[in-house]
């Protein structure tokens, strides 16, 4: 399936599939219950704090994220 970019405002969610080992399942399930998060919410954040990570987004959403700044 290609990729296509898609402007935000015309489609504000798109839906991914996944695939994670059941191991990696269980334990996401033990930490979004200990959190009290849904899996959608965990995975999103993750997504989010990758990119960060890799300065794909502002320094503020950063610190928001918990990235710390690299010097």
């Amino acid at each position: 399936m290609p990729f296509h970019r898609v402007e935000h405002s015309k489609m504000a969610n798109t839906i991914l599939g996944v695939r994670v080992t059941p191991q990696d399942r269980m334990l996401l399930e033990k930490v979004c219950e200990a959190r009290g998060e849904d899996l959608s919410n965990f995975i999103r954040r993750s997504i989010k704090k990758e990119l960060a990570s890799l300065s794909f987004y502002p320094d503020d959403v950063k610190k928001a994220l918990g990235i710390k700044e690299v010097k």
